[in-house]
């Protein structure tokens, strides 16, 4: 079992770890920009490029279900360095794809592997490190590898020779600065033997599963939201370019509808933070609120095929994915035992990239149905959310009232206790 450390010092330690999900975040999302060029170049089939960047998530899930709890029970160290040190050698795969397509299949579901373990081991490492402005840091640290990734790619790639090769080469510089620092970075959680009986407990609980999945609060307010973070915004810089083309300096165009598009999600992140002091669950509103809009916005821009209003949709969608991202981070660290933070917060990831598919369901339905009216239904669905959280809302918020309520001869029941039900 691992158990913590002797707390580090206040904000320890912390940048050479936000530094690391950073590279990994831009590597993660590098290939987004490129999806263009791939079909034109390599001459994908319809909704090849987009399976490629959905197959990512295929290798997510297991990085997130395996890596997250590992790091709970070995150590942060030993899931996230060694992994932060493989993104770079998945950048050389996805290299090696332009002459041989179904490494870019593999590279991806690679990357997806690497992703979810540094993301599930790294924000609950930083969140340790600096336990009052953790969650914000990684957030902002992810939207902008995010964000920056597919924007430098796409500049590359626009007007260096061979594209895309050179394309990721500011990947293995990043991931060459950035890992090195963070092996001087403290563990927080380290592995200990325990009695008999104390193993039998830990072994007990592991079959349980983990404890914040049962929660109501993640099952009816955090869940629901989760599942946005990402559907939203890839429409944004995966989807509608492809739809609403522009015919000069195409590959720039579509890096920066993505980069725009993730830098709206990093600005949002501290109004997020303003609104989440007076309730957590108005984060969740004005994120759902702002997806809503985003997606009848994307088709209004299918409907005119004015590229501008691609620029427009992006923002809108970008505020929502860097709200609700906030939120679901934040409602987890709340909620999660110290012994399962990196386990539940891979939980909340799985959900929020399930999202990556987005744009293959969205171009395979796009067959069969207008593509603005399928985003119009998302609208709506998106909105239904709104609705649900905002009654799941009103329901826990009457329960936490009749809790520090309590009738006469009953206890007040543990402040953890009430902050779970919120």
């Amino acid at each position: 079992m691992a158990t913590a450390s002797p707390a580090p010092s206040p904000n320890a330690g912390w940048f050479p770890i936000a530094s690391i999900m950073f590279g990994v975040g831009w590597g993660a999302n590098q290939f987004a920009s490129l999806l263009g060029l791939y079909t034109d170049r390599l001459h994908l089939g319809d909704g090849a490029a987009q399976a490629m960047f959905g197959v990512y998530a295929l290798g997510l899930v297991p990085g997130l279900v395996l890596g997250g709890p590992a790091s709970d029970r070995y150590g942060r160290r030993r899931i996230a360095l060694p992994f932060a040190c493989l993104s770079a050698l998945v950048t050389v795969v996805l290299m090696a794809g332009v002459t041989a397509p179904w490494l870019l299949y593999a590279g991806r579901l690679l990357a997806g592997v690497v992703t979810g373990a540094v993301l599930a081991a790294g924000t609950a490492w930083v969140k340790e490190l600096t336990p009052v402005s953790g969650t914000r840091m990684t957030a902002l640290a992810v939207s902008a590898g995010f964000g920056a990734g597919p924007l430098v790619s796409a500049l590359v790639a626009q007007w260096a020779p061979h594209p895309l090769v050179t394309a990721y080469l500011p990947h293995l510089l990043i991931m060459l600065l950035t890992v090195p620092p963070a092996f001087r970075v403290p563990e927080t959680r380290v592995p200990r033997a325990h009695g008999g009986g104390a193993v039998a407990h830990e072994a007990g609980r592991g079959r349980s599963g983990l404890s914040g999945v049962r929660n109501p609060a993640f099952r009816r307010t955090i869940a629901p939201v989760a599942v946005w973070t990402f559907a939203a915004p890839v429409s944004a810089f995966a989807l509608l370019p492809a739809f609403v083309p522009v015919h000069h300096l195409p590959i720039a165009y579509a890096g920066g509808i993505t980069g725009l598009t993730l830098a709206s999600g990093m600005a949002a992140q501290p109004v997020a933070r303003r609104l989440e002091a007076r309730h957590p669950r108005l984060v969740a509103r004005a994120g759902l609120g702002s997806i809503a809009c985003g997606l009848l916005l994307a088709a209004l821009t299918i409907a005119t095929g004015l590229p501008v209003l691609n620029a427009v949709a992006a923002v809108v969608l970008g505020a929502g994915y860097g709200f609700v991202l906030t939120y679901g981070l934040g409602e987890v660290a709340r909620i999660a035992a110290p012994d399962e933070l990196a386990g539940l917060t891979a939980v909340a990831y799985a959900l929020v990239y399930v999202g990556m598919f987005a744009p293959l369901v969205l171009t395979v339905l796009a067959k069969a149905v207008p593509l603005g009216a399928v985003l119009t239904a998302m609208a709506a669905l998106a909105a239904s959310c709104l609705v649900y959280v905002s009654r799941q809302t009103r329901a826990s918020d009457r329960e936490h009232r009749e809790h520090r309520e309590p009738a006469a001869g009953r206890t007040v029941p543990d402040v953890r206790e009430c902050s779970a039900r919120r």
